[in-house]
């Protein structure tokens, strides 16, 4: 057995001009050996391991990927093209992502395409961003040379059309795609919606407003099927006139707010379809001196940082954004490796969380509160 303190006197070379065939004469055992190691593709025994990764600790010795990834094709390198980091769900993505990918022998490359700006929140203007976002990807894939790719969207809607067909896996996080040579992993709209309104049934509670995200859009039309389909379930009739489109923005949460407070008989309860909204609502709720909940419970979507620091909590949908960017990591490997399960559309579920911003309903409305 050669002892290690040993070792440490035979290194003479900067890492980067130390060879696989100097590590191996360093710890007595064969190139082999040593390559068994390196790649994890043969069981070593653990004193022979042990010495290889001594001998590999104390000479500074780096593997050459680049030369590696030549030879079998395989860069072990999975690009996350991200339409912009500061995107609302981005970095939850990136967060899943990175977790399952840190548990394989693959890592990322991250491609942030900076498009909050240009689209704001007329996401569904991407067409514009095609020329631009495919170039990213041709540039992850002849320059990078990753070994898939997956893009990661700011907003949940069908990017059918956005992206050119490549010859290596990609898979879609937070969007979808009816082109079958993509995956995506997106989650559940429709039925979380239907959960929370059931909710403010059980609390008894009929007449419920709805203030919608930007109606054409997919999150808003998937939400609003899962609402209508609670109230013909429960043979409830949902009022019109207590449906409200917002764009999404707190702005706009306060303003529909307004013309609901506005109506003769007014809701018992209003469900947001985003926390900003959700907050717009609350803000316009107070400022007519009436309070949340005790006279209107309020609902969001989206379980935003911020929600859980309001005044008082806000009950909300939680969106599994980390499971997402997991499952998108985890189904990436899988393609690779060619564990294709079939399925092209993923959906992760989404959770209703009771906080104080629901209540029982009261019966009446004193008329002195009323704007």
């Amino acid at each position: 057995m050669i002892a290690m303190k040993k070792i440490t006197d035979k290194i003479v070379k900067p890492s980067s001009s130390v060879t696989i065939k100097e590590v191996a004469k360093l710890a007595g055992v064969s190139t082999a050996t040593v390559s068994y190691v390196i790649n994890n593709t043969k069981n070593v025994a653990p004193e022979k391991r042990q010495r290889v990764l001594d001998a590999i600790e104390q000479s500074g010795y780096t593997p050459n990927l680049v030369a590696k990834s030549l030879r079998v094709k395989k860069t072990n390198t999975i690009g996350v093209l991200v339409e912009d980091i500061m995107g609302y769900p981005v970095p939850a993505i990136i967060n899943g992502i990175s977790e399952r990918v840190e548990k394989s022998d693959y890592r990322i490359l991250l491609n942030d395409l900076r498009m909050l700006e240009s689209l704001f929140n007329q996401y569904d203007q991407i067409m514009q961003q095609k020329n631009k976002i495919n170039e990213a990807i041709s540039l992850l894939l002849f320059g990078a040379r990753v070994d898939a790719i997956i893009y990661v969207g700011m907003f949940d809607r069908n990017i059918t059309g956005i992206l050119n067909e490549i010859n290596k896996p990609l898979v879609i996080a937070y969007s979808t795609s009816d082109d079958k040579n993509f995956h995506s992993v997106t989650y559940d709209n429709e039925n979380i919606s239907a959960e929370a309104v059931r909710h403010l049934f059980d609390l008894g509670h009929r007449r419920i407003a709805v203030i919608t995200g930007l109606a054409h859009t997919s999150p808003a039309r998937m939400r609003m099927r899962g609402i209508q389909r609670a109230f013909s379930e429960a043979g409830i009739v949902l009022d019109s006139a207590l449906v409200k489109n917002g764009d999404w923005e707190y702005a706009s949460g306060y303003s529909c707010m307004i013309e609901l407070l506005s109506e003769d008989t007014l809701p018992t309860a209003v469900f947001a379809m985003n926390d900003l909204m959700a907050v717009g609502a609350m803000d316009a709720i107070g400022n007519a001196g009436l309070r949340v909940p005790e006279d209107i419970s309020v609902i969001g979507f989206d379980n935003r940082e911020f929600a859980v620091y309001l005044h008082p909590k806000l009950t909300t949908i939680e969106i599994d954004l980390k499971g997402i960017g997991q499952l998108a990591a985890e189904t990436a490997l899988n393609t690779i490796l060619g564990v294709d399960k079939g399925e092209s559309s993923l959906i992760i579920p989404s959770r209703l969380i009771q906080r104080k911003t629901t209540a029982r309903v009261v019966t009446a409305v004193k008329e002195s509160a009323l704007p």
